[in-house]
């Protein structure tokens, strides 16, 4: 089954993914009426319907089925160096399979897809973040580990 762009008659079921994403990192997606969950629908839409830097791959999904797997990148922007000197990389994001269609090459077909999308816009720096279950899928299109350690500053929101 090829990948296809997301629609947003899909936005449900990649909210739906998305849960399962994160159950599988160890976190807890909460219930159907999270405020995750709304705030998703619109990052979601605005993403398949409003930008041009940014595509969503999905599999499966036929009339009243569940999507398979998807997944996305977009284009981020740094500053100019001399081998990316309109500073533009690549970011691969939302990778995710569903457990009963794990193993049936899904993922791997989404990722050689947004690629070569990257690809496609000049773009042949690509980054992505890993769990150790997704590692051989990215090492088998050729990803390896990154050349800068990365590092994180998670911030408390302001209080009431």
């Amino acid at each position: 089954m090829q990948p296809r762009k997301a629609a947003t008659a899909d936005v449900p079921e990649l909210i739906r993914l998305r849960a399962v994403a994160l159950e599988s990192l160890g976190t807890n997606p909460g219930p159907a009426d999270a405020p995750w969950r709304r705030i998703a629908r619109h990052w979601f839409d605005e993403r398949i319907n409003r930008r041009d830097d940014c595509v969503c791959l999905v599999v499966g999904g036929g009339p009243g089925e569940p999507l398979l797997a998807c997944g996305m990148a977009w284009i981020t922007y740094h500053l100019p160096d001399s081998r990316r000197p309109d500073g533009r990389r690549g970011y691969l994001d939302g990778i995710v399979t569903d457990t009963p269609a794990h193993g049936r090459g899904h993922a791997r077909r989404i990722v050689d897809e947004l690629v070569g999308w990257l690809h496609g816009a000049g773009i042949h720096y690509i980054q992505l973040h890993t769990s150790e279950a997704g590692k051989p899928v990215y090492e088998a299109a050729g990803f390896v580990p990154g050349r800068y350690p990365g590092m994180d500053l998670i911030t408390a929101p302001p209080g009431p």
